[in-house]
């Protein structure tokens, strides 16, 4: 085990820790106290293991490693049992030539005094990590026998016979096979299933940028070195590149960022890029938040845009040669970068949507001994996740597999789905409401009305598509307070089985410049990665009124955010918007014309129905005295809020008077009515 600051280690893609490969093996790494930033404490077996001394310079990088399936280590026999071996070292990187010391206190029948042992060969790599499903035999032991996994054995399975077949022979086949059924996506087609747009688009400016013929100087076109590519991290952004570039019969040369310390790094990686680099060729700087984000080089954000800058200059001025900068979240680069004109314009890769993760599971599990899996359900129940996430829950899934050899269940891979935390999800996924239009008292017509308009459009998307029509994508709920907007949206997402994002209008507001826009491209940003998924505007008047009412210009730029999202220019997917004021004169007209929130449906005060049917449905428990019609009908005028809170008076007073009551009955409602009214309301118990 090694110790490295926290914030290099984040540079390196490994914000919680991992395993590295320095010198002549590899170690697992967290963060820790270190005297300096860029120093790694290692202990005895791990500097010896590397053949390094204190000291000395070392370059780590991360490293990606498979299971072991076999070690063989020194001795005549093992040290310890093959189960405590094996749990004592779980997850561990292991390297021929390794010398491994494992204290007495991880083994079950320890005897105070610690073990040591060196690494003799392993199968099927160099360097593996060890796994349950890993076979530890003793260098002296019988060469052509293995010793059972232990885990097998104590789960009542079958012993492997053959030590030398791994342990891919003892599994079933794959379900589909490549010569026996269709062919499944790669993961890089996955990635980029649904991004043809993009795709295009890029083709189109790095066969511009990149042209034989250096066609922007021909065409009398500015100095241009590229464009800026955002989107979360394992999304498809170098997929995205190569194909592009590929297309534009481009080479790409790639600068990797992960060993990038220090601002004079940074300027050798991009200086060399630029020197050696021959058009056709399209430099992709990857993850440039490491170094140029708000928890880059910090301390240094000056110089990394100054250095950027120069880049993009060389760049600019060298025929055939194009840039893409790659990062997370445009927000975060200095706006030195970002408003350049050599930038001119910013490409953005959504999160995966329910499509691309159904293909991505698909990928994923290509070769995976499985059943007939549900790809449908896991997309569904993998809101939230990067394309990195969804082969982590895979693997995750396959320790299964290989610890039992039966073949992999939908189940199994829900399961670890729910043990994989989204990395596109550290905010709120959004919520399901627990009720649909079942407790949702009348409105016939607005239901009717939300059905066609989010409803279809989800599940059935070919009625649209054969009118040659495009579904509504915003509705508007209008009319006074307390007639049940929130209640019904929540509703109707539950009947969508879309996830929920309820936001009040004025918890968006923010008085610093950029925060709102930031707030309502965020918001977004967390519903495409639900999808589907339902994004709920509560009090809409108060984050869009009519632009120049206002004494504040930060609404201004909210509206004019919303209207950027909501035409889609973000690809907003399986994203339904619904607003809801009380006042739809206040609302600022561009965001209620059609192709925004284009459909109006208003709320008025409950009638005589729609207020017996919200009294049916009510959770309290009315004793045989109380009519409901006759309530019904002494109740006009209310709004469904106010006939809520009638019951809750009425229930209160019940309580008040018998501890014990379980009913609420007609005196209590009818002097409900009348603290209601503010006056007698005439009625006597039937």
């Amino acid at each position: 085990m090694a110790s490295a600051d926290a914030t290099l280690l984040a540079a390196m893609g490994l914000p919680g820790g991992g395993i590295i490969a320095i010198g002549d093996t590899h170690v697992m790494v967290r963060p820790g106290s270190v005297p300096e930033s860029t120093a790694l404490l290692l202990g005895p077996n791990g500097m010896r293991n590397a053949n390094v001394s204190e000291g000395q310079a070392i370059e780590a990088k991360r490293a990606i490693l498979p299971h072991a399936q076999r070690i063989v280590i020194s001795g005549d026999r093992l040290p310890a049992g093959a189960k405590d071996l094996i749990a004592a070292l779980h997850g561990a990187p292991v390297t021929p030539g390794d010398r491994v010391t494992i204290d007495q206190a991880y083994l079950a029948d320890g005897d105070g005094t610690a073990i040591s042992f060196e690494v003799v060969e392993m199968k099927p790599a160099k360097a593996a990590t060890v796994g349950v499903a890993t076979v530890i035999v003793a260098e002296g032991e019988q060469a052509d026998r293995a010793a059972p996994n232990p885990y097998q054995a104590a789960s009542g399975q079958a012993d492997v016979a053959a030590p030398n077949a791994g342990v891919e022979q003892t599994m079933p086949q794959p379900a589909l096979d490549a010569q026996s059924g269709p062919r499944r996506p790669t993961r890089a087609e996955a990635l980029l299933a649904g991004l043809e747009t993009e795709l295009d688009l890029m083709t189109g400016w790095l066969s511009l940028l990149t042209s034989v013929d250096d066609l922007p100087s021909a065409w009398g076109l500015p100095q241009v070195a590229g464009m800026l590519l955002q989107g979360p991290p394992g999304c498809g952004q170098a997929e995205l590149v190569a194909k592009a570039a590929a297309a534009a019969r481009a080479r790409v040369h790639e600068v990797d960022l992960d060993l990038v310390f220090k601002p004079e790094r940074l300027l050798d990686h991009l200086e060399k890029a630029v020197k050696t680099t021959s058009p056709p060729t399209v430099i992709f700087v990857n993850r440039l938040e490491a170094v140029a984000g708000e928890d880059g080089l910090s301390p240094f954000r000056t110089q990394v845009a100054a250095i950027l800058r120069w880049f993009l200059d060389a760049v600019a001025e060298k025929p055939g040669i194009a840039a893409v900068l790659g990062v997370a979240s445009v927000a975060r680069l200095d706006s030195t970068i970002t408003g350049s004109p050599l930038l001119p314009r910013t490409l953005t890769i959504p999160p995966p949507d329910l499509d691309r993760r159904k293909l991505l599971f698909e990928a994923a599990l290509a070769r995976v001994p499985a059943g007939d899996i549900d790809y449908g359900l896991l997309a569904a129940r993998s809101a939230g996740f990067s394309g990195a996430d969804i082969v982590a829950a895979v693997v995750h899934a396959s320790a299964s597999v290989a610890r039992d050899g039966e073949p992999l269940t939908t189940d199994d891979l829900v399961a670890a789905i729910a043990e994989t935390t989204p990395s596109l999800g550290s905010a709120s996924l959004g919520e399901i409401p627990a009720y649909g239009f079942e407790r949702v008292a009348g409105l016939i017509d607005v239901k009717q009305r939300l059905t066609e308009a989010v409803i279809w459009p989800m599940t059935q998307p070919e009625r649209f598509a054969q009118l040659g029509i495009e579904p509504p994508r915003g509705i508007l709920l209008h009319g006074p307070p307390g007639t049940g907007k929130t209640f019904v949206v929540r509703a109707l997402a539950h009947e969508a089985a879309a996830a929920f994002f309820p936001v009040k209008g004025a918890e968006l507001l923010d008085k610093f410049v950029g925060e709102s826009e930031r707030g309502v491209r965020e918001i977004f940003a967390r519903a495409r990665s639900a999808a589907p998924s339902l994004l709920f505007f509560d009090e809409i008047d108060a984050l869009a009124p009519v632009r120049g009412t206002s004494t504040s210009s930060v609404t201004d730029s909210v509206v004019a955010a919303l209207l950027t999202e909501i035409d889609g220019f973000g690809g907003r997917g399986d994203v339904v918007v619904v607003g809801a004021t009380n006042r739809k004169d206040l609302i600022d007209p561009a965001l209620l014309r059609s192709g925004r929130f284009e459909v109006h449906i208003e709320l008025g005060l409950p009638d005589l129905e729609a207020r017996r049917a919200l009294l049916e449905i009510s959770d309290v428990p009315f004793s045989a005295d109380v009519d409901l019609d006759r309530l019904a009908a002494a109740t006009d005028g209310m709004s469904f809020a106010d006939l809520t809170g009638l019951l809750r008076e009425a229930a209160l007073a019940t309580l008040r008077s018998d501890d014990h009551a379980l009913e609420v009955g007609w005196d209590e409602v009818a002097g409900a009515l009348d603290r209601f009214n503010g006056s007698e309301a005439g009625f006597d118990t039937p």
